[in-house]
């Protein structure tokens, strides 16, 4: 088991975005959740440039050297097949590095089609601020739906859904590695797939830290946690590769209070929130109070119900989003 920081800074701030369903399932069940790569959206996850393709796979020498082997008319010199042999002798003991230990690069293909199955993150975000994009992805929305129906289910939690606000250095510290498991902590890198070429000695890891463009508003760092085996099979031979029956992974925090620093309480759905301050102004002719009034009251009473049942005392906060603009002297402050 080993646990690699990536020059990550400890007291890095970091945040991530849940709905109170999901909030209420980590703190009863006081484990983090770690989902596996192959069900992530972006379906260029864990994946190499083209151009990287020959430092994991040598099948197109393979396709080279079943053109050579073709039976030819002529009768071949001892020289030819001497060369033949050495080419399909490298081709069959030729390896790259990869986090399973070596691999035999006549497996690559099948390296490359299977690796993200046995591959587990938790995706938290750096950025110093909330992001309204957050919440609607990982909140609460739904515009990030997977529902075959029209998103009932995702409505139902317009507004109830928190972030959660620590440090990489309280999540390392508070969670337990599971045995037989290795933990990565880096920030991810957002690039074009169709022109970054990695380097030799970026292979083992960066594809696995690496995002398409597409998703750099995510500013992500990444808790990755892969099987700490060398004994997994990756096989050219159809359907010989060793299979993940695992889905997902859960790691036991030693300590809620420490794992959380900060809660912040997502705002009220935009529906409701016009709707209050309709009638606030109705009923004021001002902005004063607005802003108390937009606190998300109901799940504030919720969420710290569940802490205190479970004696956890952390910072539980309004969202930056409630803020109204100026529009008397008593909105000022």
């Amino acid at each position: 088991m080993e646990k690699f920081s990536g020059g990550i800074e400890k007291d890095r701030i970091i945040r991530r975005y849940m709905s109170f369903e999901n909030f209420e399932k980590l703190v009863k069940s006081q484990t983090m959740y770690f989902s596996r790569f192959d069900s992530f959206d972006d379906r260029l996850e864990g994946g190499v440039n083209a151009r990287n393709f020959s430092s994991i796979s040598n099948s197109l020498e393979v396709f080279d050297t079943f053109n050579l082997s073709w039976p030819s008319t002529r009768p071949r010199h001892e020289d030819e097949i001497a060369e033949l042999q050495e080419v399909q002798t490298k081709i069959n003991t030729e390896t790259f590095p990869s986090l399973f230990g070596p691999q035999k690069k006549i497996d690559g293909d099948a390296y490359l089609q299977h690796i993200s199955s046995w591959l587990y993150a938790s995706c938290w975000t750096d950025l110093s601020h909330e992001c309204h994009a957050m919440w609607n992805l990982f909140g609460s929305s739904g515009s990030n739906c997977h529902h075959e129906s029209e998103c009932i289910e995702c409505k139902k939690t317009l507004g109830n859904s928190v972030c959660i606000e620590t440090t990489i250095g309280s999540v390392e510290d508070s969670i337990e590695i599971k045995e037989g498991y290795n933990l990565a902590v880096r920030k991810v890198d957002y690039l074009d797939h169709r022109k970054t070429v990695f380097d030799e000695n970026d292979m083992i890891y960066r594809p696995f830290f690496s995002k398409a463009l597409h998703f750099s508003y995510e500013s992500e760092v990444r808790f990755m946690l892969w099987p700490d085996r060398k004994d997994i099979n990756f096989s050219y031979k159809y359907q010989k590769s060793t299979v993940n029956n695992i889905p997902s992974i859960q790691l036991r925090i030693k300590d809620m209070g420490s794992f959380i620093n900060k809660i912040i309480l997502s705002p009220l759905p935009p529906k409701k929130t016009k709707e209050i301050t309709r009638q606030h102004m109705e009923q004021y002719k001002s902005a004063l109070g607005l802003k108390e009034a937009l606190s998300n009251v109901d799940l504030e009473k919720k969420v710290r119900g569940l802490l205190e049942d479970r004696e956890i005392n952390v910072d539980i906060v309004d969202s930056d989003l409630n803020q109204i603009r100026v529009t008397d002297c008593y909105t000022l402050g």
